[in-house]
């Protein structure tokens, strides 16, 4: 059961993250009109502030000494005020929709909700060490983790697409948001932490740490290079049905079908690649794999043609 709670805080996390980092960029560019410049310039103060905060919300998570614990303050603040920012970024007044008010309103909205989204997120992933010890309790809670992630992903970025197109970008958030509710409130009571569990590292010998660790540097190299390319297909997805294929924008569903579709089944086929030629060979092949399919995706002109690229980019 504590598995099952703990894994129910993932399936509330991804469907609010994964809806807006998906679809904040169509709403705003193509349905309000927001300027492309300026969207820009607020995302890059928000990821400079993403960058910043992870870290010092973490060092003050560890130092945090109440009644509750460390984490469970921190979270029984911040997933209702996540949730509320995530709700009014989608939900924008007549008033704020002026080419004057709109650009502050998305830049505060949007800031608003990472700070609360860092605060939720780093303190729900630091709970997992301290409520699963062992080897196998850890690999048992970590597969549940993912499949409800896979859940949320679903629901969060393949579905959201048929739901707007009927309720709107407001409708989509409410439900999303409900729905997050609902998996949260399954998960706080199973919340357990150890009084034990206690950071022995400052701030600054943990960062000397981590930054002298060469494997680090390559995997953070690797990885901010994946995540480049797995947001521009992610966010650029909308657009691309709507203006490259010309499809309504419910049929976006269909695409990020085809990538989900395969990818769930795919992680059976990289299991067996990993054994057989290596962890590491078998991640260099995934990612090139990757990067031959999202090039892939400026030949389609058809969503068929589309769906089977689509596919491809699910497998790697």
């Amino acid at each position: 059961m504590k598995k099952w709670r703990y894994a129910s805080g993932q399936l509330g996390l991804t469907l609010v993250s994964e809806s807006f980092g998906t679809y904040l960029a169509f709403f705003y560019l193509e349905k309000l009109g927001l300027s492309a410049a300026f969207y820009a310039l607020a995302r890059t103060v928000y990821a400079l502030w993403d960058a910043i905060n992870d870290p010092l919300f973490g060092h003050l998570s560890d130092r945090t000494k109440t009644r509750l614990g460390r984490r469970r303050p921190w979270l029984l603040v911040g997933v209702p005020l996540f949730l509320l920012f995530y709700l009014l970024v989608f939900w924008v007044p007549d008033w704020a929709r002026s080419p004057q008010v709109l650009p502050y309103y998305f830049a505060v909205g949007i800031v608003l909700y990472e700070t609360m989204a860092t605060v939720v997120w780093t303190n729900y992933g630091a709970l997992f060490p301290e409520m699963f010890r062992g080897l196998g309790e850890r690999a048992g809670a970590a597969a549940l983790k993912r499949g409800t992630e896979l859940f949320g992903l679903i629901l969060g970025i393949a579905l959201a697409p048929l739901v707007y197109a009927q309720v709107g970008f407001l409708g989509m958030a409410l439900l999303f948001a409900g729905l997050a509710l609902m998996a949260f409130s399954w998960f706080f009571p199973g919340i357990q932490e150890d009084p034990r569990a206690e950071s022995g590292l400052g701030l600054r010998e943990s960062f000397r740490l981590v930054l002298a660790n060469r494997a680090f540097w390559v995997a953070a190299l690797v990885g901010l290079l994946f995540e480049f390319g797995r947001m521009v297909i992610q966010t650029g997805m909308a657009f691309y049905a709507k203006h490259s294929l010309g499809l309504p924008e419910g049929a976006t569903t269909f695409l990020f079908a085809a990538v989900f579709l395969v990818a769930i089944p795919s992680v059976f086929l990289w299991g067996r690649l990993a054994r057989t030629l290596g962890g590491k060979r078998a991640w260099r092949l995934a990612h090139l794999l990757m990067g031959v399919a999202a090039l892939l995706l400026f030949l389609p002109q058809s969503l068929l043609l589309a769906i089977l690229v689509g596919a491809l980019v699910g497998v790697g």
